[in-house]
């Protein structure tokens, strides 16, 4: 079990290096799209106490984003909610990709989470998401990007495996 949890674990921290070192590529074609890019959906960030708008829909590798928004809390901590759906015809999991941008359009952060951690999410599912990126007062907008997806290999519970 131990074995399997460091290999869990080593990936995971390979696939965060290198989908930090592709993001960044993604985060440069941004300014100028290139074919076939998909442009990430967009969501300005308000105070606690208004209503926020949904963002555009986003459809890429088999998930549509049905909707996000961006919010600030009264300490000034950025995260991004919503919720994403599984088109496809295959269970697998997502990796998704939110950027915060200042004023001027410059990238203040990255960050990549997975909304269902390494599950898969089954066809027709929407699964809710939150990634929060801390205190980022010069934040005015969010973008969200749909990275990738994966399956994952499902582990048979023990109860499951006797006869």
């Amino acid at each position: 079990m131990r074995t399997i949890c460091a290999v869990v674990l080593t990936l995971s921290l390979l696939l965060l290096v290198c989908g930090c070192a592709a993001s960044r590529q993604e985060e440069k074609a941004s300014f100028g799209a290139s074919p076939g890019d998909e442009p990430p959906a967009r969501s300005s960030i308000w105070g606690p106490s208004r209503n926020l708008p949904g963002s555009a829909s986003l459809e890429r590798h088999g998930f549509a984003i049905l909707g996000f928004r961006a919010i600030r809390d009264g300490f000034g901590q950025v995260s991004v909610i919503g919720e994403i759906k599984n088109t496809g015809s295959a269970s697998k999991g997502v990796e998704l990709q939110a950027s915060l941008r200042d004023a001027g359009g410059r990238i203040l952060a990255v960050g990549h989470f997975y909304p269902a951690s390494y599950r898969n999410i089954v066809p027709d599912e929407a699964w809710p998401f939150t990634y929060s990126f801390g205190r980022q007062e010069d934040a005015v907008e969010a973008e969200l990007r749909i990275v990738g997806s994966f399956r994952t290999i499902d582990t048979l519970s023990v109860a499951s495996a006797t006869p």
